[in-house]
C-alpha cells in the first residue's frame, strides 16, 4: 500500500494505519475488514472494553487476520480510563495478547464492575510487562473535558515503561456533520497550538499525533461514516522494508508519525540540521551546540493548500504557539525553510490545511488537515 516517495530522512518509509475502530457483530466482520489491505498497511482492532462482545475479540481478530494476510492486525481495546474518558491500548501480537487485554479490562476499566480504575495501578500493570509484550497507549478523541494537560501529565509520571505514546490530533466519525460543526482543525484540543500535544512536547518527550477512523460498522444502518482507510489515517515511519509489528510500535513510541485526513498531501521532508551534519526528522531530537540551524520543509500537494503553519516553541519557559504561517500555497511540489535561532530549545511541528472543502461523498464539506508530530530541540 505504501507510497515510498513518502520518505522521512534516514532510510525510513511511511506506513498507513488505523488504530481505533469497532465491530460488535460477527456477521459484519467481513464488511468491516473488507478491502482494508488495499488502503492500509496495518490496523488495531479496538472494541469497547466494558461490552460483553469484547471478551470474544480474540475470535474476531482471528477472522480479521484471515481476511488480511500479510498486514499486522493488532489486538487493541478502547479503555474507559480512570479520571479521563477513552484511551486506546494496543498490545504487541503474542500468544497471550487476549489474556493481557481481558485481564487488564477486568482489573482497571472504570465501567467494569469490581475493577480498580486507578491511574497508578493501571500504568504499573501496563508498564511492568516485558518489553516484548508491553502495549502502547494513546488518548482518544480529546474533546474538552475528556482529557486535560494535568491528567495526561499524571499518566506520563506513572508510566515506567514508555507505554504512553500519543494522542488523536483530529476527531474520528469523519463523515458526520456534527463532527465538522463542533471541531475546528486549528482549535481541537489534541492538535491546537499550546494544546495537549504541545504540553507533552514541553516536557521534552516524543509524542505521536494520530488520525483514526473510530469507525463503527454496526452503526452504519443509522448513520454512514467512512470505513477504515477511506479518510483519517496515521502515517508511521519505519525502517525501509521492515513492516513488522515491532517496527510499527517502536515508531509510535518514538513519536515518528503524522496524522492525515485524506490522501491529498505528501510529506517528502521535515527535518532540522546545520551545514553538512546529519539532519533530524520527525520524532528525533536535534542537539545543537549553540549555533543556528534550518528547518527544511518539502511537501507535494495534489490540490491547493489553504495554509501551512509551523507550531512550537524555541526557548525554555515559552508557551507553545504559532511560530510562522506560510499562508496559502499552490498545488504541486513546495519547498519552505525556517531559521532555527542559535540556542533554540523546544520543538517544531507542522499543520497543513487544504484550501478545498471537498471530502469523499457523502460527507458534508469541510477542510482536510495534515499534522506532523514534533522534532524536539535541545542545546548543549
Amino acid at each position: 500500500m505504501s507510497d515510498h516517495s513518502l520518505s522521512p530522512p534516514g532510510g525510513m518509509e511511511w506506513l498507513r494505519g488505523d488504530m481505533h475502530n469497532h465491530c460488535e457483530r460477527f456477521d459484519l466482520l467481513d464488511e468491516h475488514f473488507g478491502g482494508v489491505d488495499k488502503r492500509l498497511d496495518f490496523l488495531a482492532f479496538t472494541n469497547h472494553a466494558q461490552k460483553p462482545i469484547f471478551f470474544h475479540q480474540h475470535e474476531m481478530i482471528a477472522r480479521g487476520r484471515e481476511l488480511l494476510p500479510g498486514i499486522p492486525v493488532f489486538f487493541g481495546m478502547e479503555w474507559n480510563a480512570p479520571e479521563g474518558r477513552h484511551a486506546g491500548v494496543v498490545f504487541p501480537p503474542s500468544a497471550d495478547e487476549a489474556d493481557h487485554a481481558y485481564s487488564f479490562s477486568r482489573a482497571h476499566d472504570r465501567h467494569v464492575d469490581g475493577s480498580n480504575p486507578d491511574v497508578d495501578a493501571s500504568m504499573e500493570r501496563l508498564s511492568g510487562k516485558s518489553e516484548e509484550e508491553r502495549p502502547v497507549l494513546f488518548f482518544n478523541h480529546p474533546a474538552p473535558d475528556d482529557w486535560s494537560a494535568p491528567l495526561i501529565d499524571r499518566y506520563l509520571r506513572a508510566d515506567g515503561g514508555g507505554v504512553v505514546c500519543g494522542i488523536e490530533a483530529v476527531h474520528g466519525h469523519q463523515a458526520l456533520a456534527k463532527t465538522l460543526e463542533r471541531w475546528d482543525l486549528a482549535t481541537y484540543p489534541g492538535c491546537a497550538p499550546g494544546g495537549l500535544a504541545d504540553s507533552v512536547y514541553e516536557r521534552g518527550r516524543p509524542f505521536s499525533l494520530l488520525a483514526n477512523s473510530d469507525f463503527h460498522v454496526h452503526k452504519q444502518e443509522r448513520e454512514y461514516d467512512f470505513p477504515m482507510g477511506i479518510f483519517n489515517h496515521s502515517l508511521v515511519g519505519v525502517p525501509v522494508g521492515d513492516r513488522s509489528p515491532h517496527a510499527i510500535l517502536a515508531a509510535l513510541r518514538a513519536g515518528r508519525t503524522c496524522a492525515s485526513q485524506g490522501f491529498w498531501m505528501k510529506l517528502d521532508e521535515l527535518s532540522v540540521g546545520a551545514g553538512s551534519e546529519t539532519r533530524v526528522g520527525i520524532g528525533g531530537t536535534w542537539q545543537g551546540t549553540g549555533a543556528g540551524a534550518v528547518l527544511r520543509i518539502r511537501l507535494d500537494s495534489e490540490e491547493e493548500v489553504g495554509s501551512v503553519t509551523l507550531i512550537g516553541r524555541l526557548a525554555t519557559g515559552d508557551s507553545s504557539s504559532v511560530l510562522v504561517s506560510f499562508g496559502p500555497q499552490p498545488a504541486g511540489p513546495l519547498q519552505l525553510e525556517f531559521a532555527v535561532p542559535p540556542g533554540a530549545c523546544g520543538h517544531l511541528r507542522l499543520r497543513v490545511v487544504s484550501a478545498s472543502v471537498e471530502r469523499p461523498a457523502p460527507s458534508p464539506p469541510g477542510p482536510k488537515g495534515f499534522f506532523t508530530s514534533a522534532i524536539l530541540l535541545e542545546n548543549a
